[in-house]
């Protein structure tokens, strides 16, 4: 299951990241912050379940950083 969601996200994030760009337009780019951030959430759930501690720790950090980007450039 978090397999498959982590194949979808990451297509999906990499499909914005070079639409992004190709085109130049800048306007998606808190969005792809947010999507990153839920790409290494899932990734640092993987990690956790594989019982590596210290890289989901580090996955969910990364994570949190990523959605207060995305957020603070959306309001500013």
């Amino acid at each position: 299951m978090l397999k498959a969601l982590q194949l979808i996200l990451s297509i999906i994030t990499v499909g914005l990241a070079l639409y992004i760009m190709l085109t130049h337009s800048y306007q998606f780019l808190s969005f792809l912050n947010i999507l990153l951030g839920f790409t290494m959430l899932v990734l640092g759930a993987i990690e956790w379940q594989k019982r590596k501690k210290t890289s989901a720790w580090l996955l969910l950090l990364v994570a949190l950083f990523s959605w207060f980007v995305g957020i603070y450039r959306m309001i500013s």
